[in-house]
């Protein structure tokens, strides 16, 4: 008996061993979710985080410039013979040959520290630094992008399912109505007839038929939001939705348009711009100056066949030591290739000077155009919202007085038809609104919040 219990158990246990082993992990996205995981993990952003590491390695060359640059360099090879007799006590002039039956090593050193740039390295280094910010804007830039596109996914995968629900109701009643209608034809009722019957079954094809439709359509918007928030396909996902519904806007857009000059990215990027071109301008202009520098210089060689001589007016690079320490300056005179290079990079600055007056005329407009699609799809939303209910009255009536049987079936099939119509264009103008909202959050950069990464 105990044994019998003892096998039952352990079955229980590898069963339930097994379907914690192999079950598969659902990952389960509301709004907020989708939103977090896209600005994180969409593999278009991974491009432009690595913008912003390029930056902070320029940012990393140019703190070092600051520091000495140390070269070592190490020589051998064969060497030619040379003794002191052949200059001492007189210098041989009748040396017409030497052999070469040894070998030279050598260790070269040098030091170079600079001193004075007149503002190339400093001016590198602010370069830089706004080259970070300026690639870190781009870079939320595109999140506010991603933020857009994946609000639009979702609240189409939204109505898509309350498509579904509408047409799945649409279905039952026009099945209800064919069933009514083929039953009035058997009892030869006169407000019942064959071409009433065949419309209705027509709208039911055309219905199954949407049904389809809608299956296809949802599953292709979960493959894109899969894609948005980095999840593999095979990713087995389950996506919250919430119902699409009427929002109030009050919305003042002078005060969008102020906060949009702060925190929109562009902006971000064109200050930051401006202070990198002004920094290459600079580093330019120091070329017309002498860059002062510490240079520190030794050699140490030996040779297994040449003398050492002690004589300072005698060298031998093969078989000596030196090492001098000097104060130098070097200025390059190119007559008009540096000026150029000036030009250049001033005309860069008025570049961004420009692209700062765009941004300053085209996002206030960019701002309007955003607000008065959100008036229009806020009162389009409240109309059709008005229709919806005084269809649904309508269908309620029609369908109450067939259950009375002092209805007719067109009037039932009319009320289906304008219920179903008048339902499908509320909730395409609440998506509009939907998209409208998030299209003014993302114009006057209000947005920020749903960039910033957790």
């Amino acid at each position: 008996m105990y044994s019998e219990k003892f096998k039952i158990l352990i079955v229980f246990i590898v069963v339930l061993f097994s379907s914690v082993c192999f079950a598969e992990d659902k990952v389960i996205l509301d709004l907020k979710g989708c939103l977090e995981r896209a600005v994180k993990f969409h593999p278009e952003l991974g491009e432009y985080k690595q913008d912003v590491e390029i930056y902070k390695a320029k940012l990393g060359e140019a703190n070092a410039a600051v520091y000495p640059q140390i070269e070592l360099m190490a020589l051998g090879g064969p060497s030619p013979e040379a003794r002191k007799e052949s200059i001492s006590p007189v210098i041989k002039t009748d040396v017409k040959s030497t052999s070469i039956n040894g070998i030279f090593g050598m260790i070269t050193m040098q030091i170079l520290q600079p001193l004075y740039t007149f503002g190339k390295i400093s001016g590198y280094k602010t370069a830089a630094e706004a080259g970070i910010k300026v690639s870190e804007a781009e870079l939320e830039k595109r999140r506010s992008e991603v933020i857009l596109k994946t609000k639009e996914l979702y609240w189409s995968l939204s109505m898509i399912r309350e498509l579904r629900v509408l047409t799945n109701e649409i279905k039952e009643e026009l099945e209800k109505v064919i069933k009514k209608t083929k039953e009035d034809l058997k009892k030869d009722i006169p407000s019942a007839d064959e071409m009433t019957l065949y419309k209705l079954k027509t709208y039911l094809g055309e219905v199954k038929r949407n049904l389809n439709e809608i299956d296809k359509n949802e599953a292709i918007i979960i493959e894109a939001i899969k894609f948005m928030t980095g999840l593999p396909r095979n990713t087995n996902i389950e996506i919250i939705t919430h119902p699409l519904k009427y929002e109030e806007a009050y919305i003042k857009p002078d005060e969008l348009i102020s906060k949009a000059l702060v925190l929109r990215p562009e902006i971000t990027q064109i200050k930051e711009g401006l202070r990198a071109k002004q920094a290459l301008v600079d580093v330019e202009k120091s070329n017309l100056y002498p860059q002062i520098f510490l240079l520190v210089k030794g050699t140490l060689s030996g040779a297994t066949n040449r003398d050492r001589i002690h004589n300072p007016y005698i060298s031998d690079p093969l078989n000596e030591s030196m090492l001098v320490a000097v104060i130098g300056l070097k200025l390059n005179i190119d007559f008009g290739i540096t000026k150029g290079k000036i030009r250049e990079a001033e005309i860069e600055y008025k570049k961004v000077l420009e692209k700062k007056k765009l941004a300053e005329k085209g996002i206030p407009v960019q701002i309007m155009k955003a607000y008065y699609e959100l008036q229009e799809a806020t009162k389009s939303a409240r109309d059709m919202d008005e229709a919806y209910q005084n269809a649904k009255k309508w269908l309620v009536t029609a369908d109450a007085n067939i259950d009375m049987g002092i209805g007719e079936t067109k009037d039932l099939a009319d009320a289906v038809l304008a219920y179903a119509t008048t339902r499908v264009n509320q909730l395409k103008a609440l998506y509009n609104q939907k998209m409208a909202i998030a299209n003014l959050l993302y114009a006057s950069g209000l947005d920020k919040e749903e960039r910033e990464v957790k």
